[in-house]
């Protein structure tokens, strides 16, 4: 969108600006949207333990006959404070249904879009992945009998946007997490197994590395609250340091590939942290790293599904990245 740049880069700057030019956009489009079929479900007892699940159309999957379920996780950024699977307070409570309803209808990607237990819930690290842990089960447990007909597995791609991507990382390479990702992780035994569920790719969006020139101001509350006075050490970079100290040969995810992203009009306290993470990443091969033209901080989630092929074409990307990643 043209007038993203003069918005500038500081994220608690360009949110309301970003989000009240992308409104008429979606809401241009509220029907086609809504078209898609959402269901809410409970992931665990705390009321911010809750998911949107939608669906493809019956086309897509009768088309999907006897392959894995494709279903992508969204998990919303929003500095451990703010934001929701739904926003009601803007665009018609369409964000981010229309993220869902884009991988839902034009992909056909079973998708979830989930909430997480917040600082202001009193939630402390890992709780972040720990919620996405326990999404995973409940993808792994409970989606497949949600809608009849999937009987060759489930293949989760999970898409995590800032503060959402660092609690995929946190799941990812927190050493707590290992016997709640161990199931669902692929090693060579397991590349050609389509009878479970398997996470077959991570894609981090905008996500601070390490909170290095982040510590001040209006995140200094929430990241004391959250992770105590040290972050570093359980920062994204710091998780990878320590795997990489301790010689893991793979990631704790093992065979499971990423795709870091970040925007042009990203701040520089997202776009340094994310060549950090690249930096110190040590299993070169199974890390990808682009940046989205002409979007900022906020913008990418809220261009999808308003028509407009430029705003869309990092989703496009996503999933043909998303296919890459299950061909033998």
């Amino acid at each position: 969108m043209d007038q993203l740049p003069a918005f500038g880069r500081v994220i608690f700057q360009v949110v309301g600006p970003t989000v009240e030019a992308y409104s008429p956009l979606l809401l241009a489009r509220e029907s086609e949207i809504r078209s898609t079929r959402r269901e809410e479900h409970s992931f665990g007892p705390h009321e911010r333990q809750t998911l949107d699940v939608y669906y493809p159309s019956d086309e897509a999957f009768a088309r999907q006959k006897g392959r894995p379920q494709k279903v992508l996780v969204f998990v919303h950024g929003g500095g451990f404070v703010h934001n929701s699977k739904r926003n009601e307070e803007h665009s018609g409570a369409l964000t981010y249904g229309n993220l869902a309803h884009f991988f839902a209808a034009r992909f056909g990607y079973t998708a979830v879009v989930t909430n997480y237990r917040r600082f202001d819930h009193g939630a402390v690290y890992p709780s972040g992945g720990e919620d996405v842990a326990a999404v995973v089960r409940w993808i792994a447990e409970e989606l497949p009998s949600k809608r009849a007909g999937y009987e060759a597995g489930t293949d989760i791609f999970l898409l995590g946007n800032s503060a959402g991507g660092v609690h995929m990382a946190t799941f990812a390479f927190e050493p707590s997490l290992a016997s709640a990702r161990d199931p669902y992780t692929i090693d060579d035994s397991r590349r050609g197994d389509r009878t479970g569920a398997l996470l077959r790719g991570v894609v981090l969006l905008g996500m601070p590395g390490h909170f290095k020139g982040m510590d001040a101001g209006p995140m200094l509350e929430p990241l004391n609250a959250y992770y105590g006075a040290e972050n570093y050490a359980k920062s994204p970079v710091g998780l990878v340091e320590a795997a990489k100290e301790r010689g893991d040969a793979r990631p704790p995810t093992k065979g499971t590939p990423y795709l870091a992203l970040t925007s042009e009009l990203d701040p520089d306290d997202i776009l340094q942290p994310m060549r950090d993470f690249a930096a110190v990443w040590p299993w070169k091969d199974l890390l990808k790293v682009e940046s989205i033209p002409g979007h900022n901080h906020i913008s990418p989630p809220l261009g999808l599904a308003t028509g407009v092929e430029k705003e869309e074409e990092w989703g496009v990307k996503v999933a043909a990245w998303c296919e890459s990643c299950v061909k033998e």
